[in-house]
Formats: C-alpha cells, structure tokens, sequence
C-alpha cells in the first residue's frame, strides 16, 4: 500500500514537473519518464503506449492552440468555422486523454513537442490568406498522422484503457481530416 501510495505521489510529481525537468524534447521526457516508473513498478514493455500519451498530448495541445490562433488570425470565414470545430473538438478530446493518463499513471508533457512546436512557428508566423493556406494545410498534415498513431494505438496498445482511448477518438480524427481536406481543395485553387 506504501509503494502504491509512493508511485502515485511520484507519478503526480513527475507530472507537475515534466515542463520544468532541463533540455530536450517534452515529449521524450514525459514518455522517459512514464518508462522509468512503470518498470520501477514491475512493469516492462511499456515504451510504446508512453510514448503515445505523450506524443498525443503534445499533438492535441498543438490543435487546440491552432484553432485559438485560426481564430484570431483567419481571413476567411469558413477557415474560423473550421477552428471552432477543431478547437472544441480536440479539447474534448485533450479531457479524454487527461482521465486516460491519470488512470493509467503516464507522465503527459505541458508544453509541445519539438516538432509540434516548429508546426506552431510556421504557421503563426504566416498572415492573410497565407495564413489560412498554411493552418489548413498543416492541420490536414497533422490529423493524417495522427489518425495513423490512433489506429495503431487502437490495435497494439498494451495497456487497455490506451487502446479504448485511440479507438474511440477515430471517428473525431476522421472527420476533422475530412474536414481539412474538404476545405483545403475548395480553397487551394487561392
């Protein structure tokens, strides 16, 4: 019961402070991290599904700060429409994946992954219908790889609440990469 009650506190410890734990990539430190505690606790072949929560944390992190941005800086009404939907969309999501990383003990980065943060860099630093182009381009870009990670998560995760996770988020990721698709060939003739 003391180890169990100990591995929770380090796990919310660990949690608090990824942000804060030195150089390199949030996302490899989180997934690190998570490794590290779950074979302290016994438990080996966990690599894959730390990874994934971390990875999708920083990617539904990226989405949600995306659509804020589309919001303020979209010149075309159906692009803030299009950031509306993803921005409520993966906030939901993002709570989905909050419950399924504390019930599963995974330490989650609190801010983006190195990659992610250079797709927030290129597109922010756009203006205009060069905005637009480049938020519905890279939001299309993200969600093919993402629902790539989901599917996979949703067939080879070890642990079974990570596997429901990516399962039930599959319809969400569909949509909103049909979504972006829709829009970008309406809009790519710009």
């Amino acid at each position: 019961m003391i180890k169990r009650v100990t591995l929770y506190l380090a796990s919310a410890a660990l949690l608090l402070g990824t942000a804060s734990c030195g150089p390199g990539d949030s996302i490899e430190q989180a997934a690190a991290q998570s490794v590290e505690q779950f074979e302290a606790a016994g438990m080996q072949g966990m690599k894959n599904d730390a990874l994934f929560i971390a990875e999708a944390t920083s990617a539904n992190m990226l989405q949600v700060q995306l659509s804020d941005l589309a919001l303020e800086k979209a010149v075309g009404p159906e692009v803030k429409e299009m950031a509306q939907e993803m921005g409520q969309g993966h906030r939901r999501l993002m709570e989905d994946l909050q419950n399924t990383a504390v019930q599963g003990e995974f330490v989650v980065p609190n801010e983006l992954g190195s990659s992610d943060q250079k797709v927030y860099d290129e597109v922010s630093g756009q203006t205009g219908i060069g905005f637009d182009l480049s938020y519905i381009k890279r939001t299309r870009e993200e969600h093919q790889t993402l629902l790539k990670r989901y599917e996979d998560m949703a067939e080879n995760a070890k642990v079974m609440e990570v596997k429901q996770f990516a399962s039930k988020q599959l319809p969400l990721l569909r949509q909103h990469l049909q979504m972006a698709e829709a829009l970008e060939d309406r809009l790519g003739d710009i």
